[in-house]
């Protein structure tokens, strides 16, 4: 800009102003004490939009926000955790939360939108929700310390046949009860259900009272009880693992946790 039009522009801003921003001699021009306060609140005003155009960008590429997440604590493994980490290290200013609830509530937080995304162990149909399978789990035996099966390896489901099995509600099973029942089944019986745990934390604990034994998840090993101990079982069935959101949520974040996801998938594969 040439000299003339900047005097203008600035003439005309101390019109505005109603203020003198600039001394003014034949030899020299220099701020007054309003031009040097003005000057430093346009900087701030300056770097502020600045700011806003970038954490603008950032929301829009999913950076800035927020991403609730509904979880079962039988699901809480190292891939769980590892996703979590990773989105935490890569998305520092999105408000991550997170929410431990039970199957038939991860369901109704989705549908009502409380939650951006669940953690589940079943497939389902329903039109408002998409999902992908994120791992699978081993099943293992949950023993108490002293039963006769404890630290001999490998259990072989027909072993169990006159156990006393601990289990949750077929509803909240996540097809854990069914998974169970097949292969207790192919053993050549039927499980003998005769305690029942509102979920699979609370089936754990009356192992540990002495209630009866369990099949559970195997990243449920980390729910530690002093008298219970976990034993693999011969040629397990495998219980899929999935990450479950809404098809009309177009939240940036939630957009961004599942590329993350996807790509610690394919890096994993």
């Amino acid at each position: 800009m040439a000299q003339s039009p900047l005097s203008q522009q600035i003439r005309k801003l101390e019109e505005e102003l109603g203020l003198q921003l600039f001394n003014r001699n034949s030899r020299r021009v220099e701020l007054t004490h309003a031009g040097r306060v003005y000057l430093d609140e346009a900087r701030k005003i300056l770097a502020q939009g600045r700011r806003a155009a970038q954490r603008a960008k950032d929301a829009d590429i999913g950076r800035v926000g927020s991403l609730t997440v509904g979880y079962l604590t039988s699901m809480t493994n190292e891939r769980f955790s590892g996703i979590m980490t990773a989105f935490r290290e890569d998305c520092p200013e999105v408000d991550l939360k997170l929410n431990d609830l039970i199957p038939d509530a991860i369901y109704e937080a989705l549908r009502e939108r409380r939650i951006d995304v669940g953690f589940l162990r079943a497939a389902f149909k329903d039109e408002e929700l998409d999902a992908r399978k994120v791992w699978q789990d081993t099943l293992m035996v949950a023993l108490p310390r002293n039963h006769w099966l404890a630290g001999k390896g490998l259990v072989a489901a027909r072993s169990l046949k006159e156990e006393t099995f601990v289990m949750v509600p077929d509803r909240g099973s996540m097809g854990l009860n069914e998974t169970t029942r097949t292969l207790c089944l192919r053993a050549g019986f039927a499980p003998k259900r005769k305690v029942e745990a509102n979920q699979l934390q609370a089936a754990i604990w009356l192992v540990h009272l002495g209630f009866g034994i369990s099949i559970v998840p195997a990243s449920l090993q980390g729910l530690h009880r002093d008298n219970v101990v976990y034993q693999p079982i011969l040629r397990t069935p495998i219980l899929p693992a999935f990450m479950v959101w809404r098809r009309d949520n177009d939240s940036p974040a939630l957009a961004r946790f599942r590329d993350l996801v996807s790509k610690l998938l394919k890096k994993a594969r």
